[in-house]
């Protein structure tokens, strides 16, 4: 009986050992990690401008009512100007004015709107600013890429990116003395895509009594975008 059992616990130690799966092999050789890196500069074809109007008054409704009909003949304006551009209004706030001393009362209300205009007419632009700076004052100016021209360079820097990376690759294979025939690209994974703009260009614009404005002066300047990719590659023995 004794002979029996030990050949049942033989029998099942063989058969619980035939089905444990076998370890992989290592690959053989080196494993190598690189970063690869592309940047393409571009002219920027987008300019974003911020407009406001401001007005104090005693009567808060009086105060509303002007910055509501400033606001009003501004996109009017604008419209008309560059009638393919995006405008949009923000940031309608009113707060009190108060006295100075001990005993603080309200004196008066200050209401300011802000108006965003976005286009693609770059060649237009200042002669649209400056329609509008007889009526709404000019925050600020900012240049950057369009979605447009961003989505067309992508596979541009797709390309530059992934080549070299693979000329990194080929660089340290030839200084550890392993031709390119023996370097084995095994993942990529690509990194995140950064934009550089240029400087927002800031201006500070007084209102302005005149209906004639002298156009101002922009420079759209240039962008770059950029990609990075990791890749792991193995030096074949």
């Amino acid at each position: 009986m004794k002979r029996l059992f030990a050949m049942v616990m033989l029998s099942i130690t063989v058969s619980a050992t035939a089905q444990q799966p076998s370890l992989p092999l290592q690959p053989a050789g080196a494993l190598i990690l690189m970063t690869g890196a592309a940047e393409v500069e571009l002219a920027n074809d987008e300019a974003v401008a911020n407009f406001f109007y401001e007005a104090q008054d005693a009567d808060l409704t009086r105060a509303q009512s002007t910055v509501n009909q400033r606001v009003s003949d501004g996109t009017a304006a604008l419209k008309r100007a560059d009638p393919k551009a995006q405008i949009e209004t923000s940031g309608y706030t009113s707060y009190p004015v108060y006295s100075s001393g001990t005993n603080r009362t309200i004196t008066g209300w200050r209401v300011r709107q802000g108006v965003t205009m976005r286009t693609e007419n770059l060649a237009a632009l200042a002669k649209t600013v400056a329609s509008v700076q007889p009526t709404l004052a000019l925050g600020g100016i900012e240049f950057r890429l369009s979605k447009a021209a961003r989505e067309k360079v992508e596979a541009q820097l797709i390309q530059l990116a992934v080549a070299n990376l693979n000329s990194r690759f080929t660089a340290a294979g030839q200084a550890m003395g392993v031709p390119a025939t023996r370097v084995r690209v095994e993942e990529v994974n690509f990194g995140v895509r950064e934009t550089q703009p240029p400087q927002p260009m800031m201006m500070r614009s007084a209102m302005q009594s005149s209906d004639a404005v002298p156009p101002p002066a922009f420079e759209s300047g240039r962008s770059i975008e950029r990609l990075t990719v990791t890749g792991k590659a193995r030096f074949l023995p």
